[in-house]
């Protein structure tokens, strides 16, 4: 039984350390197949106010000359954007049967795409595959979408149901560990034929798109970053932004400069560990439970001349052997539970990870030291037995019950156990305040759609037929909405001084934005008609207005891109981008020039109508719309999409695994410790079932020495928890209750109840008469 207990015991932690090293592994490793990899960067800019943080991953097209002709270090650069946004047309093409396929991973990009990354061709020749306007590369998994038959090469593709594109060529499909993963690419020169954008490469204001740089063998990307450091000097409001290097190294980890996915691979990381240690600490507790049934044979081999020293061996390469065989089961273990990862994560790992870079290294070094730990101290007390008390039945020690590394295994056993529990209903109480939080705004009454809006008279055609469907309530266009796009720019105000000026995210609607998303005023009031002027007004949100230094908002100018804007009125602050980060300035601006092209047209709907709705709005879009692509979506879509809140969800559930494992590991430990305990103290039992104890006295004199250690792991746990609370990034975070460690440390003392309850019972029907005579 002991043997089995220890061996599930350790499988469980070897399984569990293999899994998440595995995914920690892969997670660090991303990109790396590119050839130059360690020459690749991207070009990044860090912008004094902007949002969410001071550093942005695009930067400014016309700074792609800068870079090739003034940089003798630079090898190659590559200017690309993403097509998504306000180029939505190009994410829908036309299939054979004329039904609209939307693909949402591609970029607009030059040819030198396949100079920098490594990227492999199936059909045609990249030489100049992306030079030429009207010229589209694919992958391979959308050729089999787009042309079953293959021979893609040559042929056409519609995209947005009007442009025509040549393909140049197939490539094989991004691994699943790169950071670009564009199902298609269209030239660059395609994009500013399509936009009628020839200034598009000398702008420097529109901070949207991607550079990325090869540096030569050798070059310092140091120098490079001091030479490039006062690009915008020259720039006006963008004075103090700064372009830097980022390596692709830490494209993936750490996309915006920021170390969030960093900390979280390190929690990963460290509950792993924490996993075997756990195992190897229960291990050492049933080694120690199980010493008696060895008794006999250690203090024979003591008599017949064995030394300490050899049979401390023979004990630690049981262990050895023991581990061995538990880390090999752990590997099947951990093969077996990888498409469960996989569904938790929503990738595409296969098991071939673990033999990449030196992971197989690691985990064999950490099942020879966890061998090693988890032996030599069973292997030290076994062996120093005396002889003559163990062949005399004394195999116990008569010394006092003091503090013993007993006592500490099994505190730190609780201890890791109680923190893994407590982490991970905060992680739960995290992802359900994400869930539940209160936006600003009705997120739950919202579809949408992101189309090409010719003009005025169209949209309004759109408005005026859903008006005519009850289960619609409101009909609105904007050029961005909350969680999908954001316009920057820098805003000065009456009454600032004069080298002052604030990064303000800035958004064009029409009359009926406010009430669609049921925004609530603060001061003021909303556009309307009856105001003409309102085309030179504006609307801002609470942040702004406090950033501004105002208390009576209404009437005062800003001026942005020298122009003056007065204030009609203040909205209630709103979660424009991301739940977990500072709500931002934002300003709400009336432009009917602004209110064409790629747009957003949404709806809000009465309670319980959503797919009514959803069939509804795409009814009407396509009767009036017939030849513009589009897709209706709910709008907790996105909500429930962004990549933030997908990435805590993730995490949640993966501790919850770690919580779950480290609950059934402890209680295996648990059960050797009461087995240990009860045999140290058999005879003292007998005596005091013979004398009239009840079974109730001998549990509480079991239960307190469990829960005497148990008090013990509260003092560390609950703190170490709480740092792990406070190091968790994102700037709204549910506020700690005392309630999460209370269920936490409950949960743990009904298990060591169970577990002392489990023995005191098999001590209540058994005789005392043996317990007296099993010393």
């Amino acid at each position: 039984m002991s043997s089995f207990l220890n061996l599930t015991n350790l499988i469980f932690g070897f399984g569990t350390f293999i899994l998440f090293a595995s995914l920690v592994s892969y997670e660090f490793n991303y990109d790396t197949f590119n050839t130059n990899y360690d020459n690749i960067y991207r070009v990044q800019t860090k912008q004094e106010d902007s949002y969410p943080t001071n550093f942005c991953t695009y930067s400014p097209s016309a700074l792609r000359y800068h870079l090739l002709t003034d940089l003798p270090e630079v090898e190659k650069v590559l200017l690309m954007r993403e097509i998504s946004g306000n180029q939505g047309s190009g994410q829908f093409f036309t299939l054979p049967d004329g039904a609209q396929l939307y693909e949402k991973l591609g970029y607009w990009s030059e040819n030198s795409i396949f100079d920098i990354f490594t990227i492999r061709i199936k059909e045609g020749n990249t030489a100049n595959a992306l030079t030429e306007p009207n010229s589209i590369v694919i992958t391979e998994k959308l050729e089999k979408k787009l042309f079953p038959e293959g021979g893609a090469v040559g042929k056409q593709v519609v995209i947005g149901k009007r442009y025509p594109l040549t393909v140049t060529a197939v490539i094989d499909d991004f691994p699943a560990n790169s950071s670009l993963k564009p199902s298609y690419l269209i030239s660059m020169s395609t994009y500013e034929t399509m936009n009628d954008s020839k200034s598009f490469r000398d702008n420097w204001t529109a901070i949207s798109n991607d550079n990325f740089i090869l540096l030569k063998k050798g070059a310092n990307s140091d120098l490079v970053n001091a030479k490039i450091k006062d690009a915008f000097k020259n720039v006006k409001d963008f004075e103090k932004s700064t372009p830097y290097l980022h390596p692709l190294s830490k494209m993936h980890l750490s996309p915006n400069s920021q170390p969030d996915y960093y900390i979280i691979l390190s929690m990963l990381s460290l509950a792993a560990v924490l996993m075997l240690v756990l195992s190897c600490v229960n291990y050492v507790n049933l080694s120690l439970a199980n010493s008696t049934q060895r008794a006999c044979e250690i203090g024979i081999k003591k008599v017949v001349g064995f030394s300490k020293k050899a049979i401390a061996v023979q004990f630690l390469g049981e262990t050895m052997l023991v581990t061995f065989v538990a880390m090999i089961l752990g590997i099947a273990a951990a093969i077996l539970a990888f498409p469960v990862l996989n569904d938790i994560l929503d990738k595409n790992m296969d098991f071939s990870v673990f033999f990449q870079g030196h992971l197989l290294l690691i985990v064999l070094l950490a099942s020879l030291l966890a061998g090693i730990l988890s032996g030599i101290y069973p292997a030290l007390i076994l062996s120093s037995y005396n002889p003559v008390r163990v062949l005399k039945g004394k195999l116990f020690s008569d010394r006092a019950k003091t503090f013993s590394t007993k006592k500490l295994l099994i505190t730190t056993q609780f201890a890791i156990s109680l923190f893994m529990l407590i982490v991970s209903l905060i992680m739960n109480n995290h992802v359900q305040f994400v869930l539940n939080k209160n936006l600003g705004f009705d997120n739950k009454s919202i579809v949408f759609a992101e189309m090409n809006v010719k003009d005025k008279v169209s949209f309004e055609t759109v408005k005026a037929r859903m008006a005519q469907h009850p289960e619609i309530v409101d009909v609105s266009m904007s050029s961005t909405m909350p969680f999908n796009g954001n316009i920057g720019g820098y805003v000065t105000w009456e009454g600032a001084m004069p080298d002052q000026k604030e990064m303000i995210s800035r958004n064009y609607v029409n009359y009926d934005f406010i009430p669609t998303y049921n925004l609530k005023m603060a001061y003021g009031r909303n556009f309307s008609p009856e105001y003409p002027a309102d085309n030179q007004n504006c609307i801002i949100n609470e942040t702004a207005m406090k950033a501004f230094g105002y208390t009576d908002p209404i009437g005062k100018q800003l001026f942005l891109y020298g122009k003056a804007f007065s204030i009609v009125g203040v909205v209630k602050d709103f979660h424009a981008f991301s739940v977990h980060n500072p709500i931002p300035n934002y300003i709400m601006f009336l432009n009917d020039n602004m209110l064409v092209g790629s747009k957003m047209v949404t709806a809000r709907f009465t309670p319980g109508n959503g797919q009514k709705a959803k069939q509804i709005f795409s009814s009407e879009l396509e009767s009036v719309v017939p030849n513009e692509p589009f897709e209706v979506k709910d709008f907790n879509v996105i909500l429930y999409t962004e990549n933030a809140f997908l990435l805590w969800k993730a995490f949640e559930k993966l501790f919850l695994i770690f919580a779950v494992v480290s609950l059934i590991v402890s209680s295996i430990g648990l059960f050797g410790l009461m087995l240990f305990t009860i045999k140290r103290r058999t005879k003292e039992i007998g005596v005091r079932k013979v004398l009239g104890s009840s079974v109730a006295t001998i549990y509480r004199q079991l239960s307190f020495e469990v829960f005497a250690l148990l008090g013990g792991a509260i003092l560390v746990a609950c703190p170490a928890a709480v740092f792990i609370y406070k190091t968790m990034p994102g700037t709204y975070k549910e506020p700690l209750s005392i309630t999460i460690f209370i269920i936490g440390i409950v949960l743990i003392a009904v298990i060591a109840q169970l577990t002392i309850s489990y023995h005191v019972l098999k001590i209540a029907v058994s005789n005392p008469v043996k317990a007296l005579r099993y010393e």
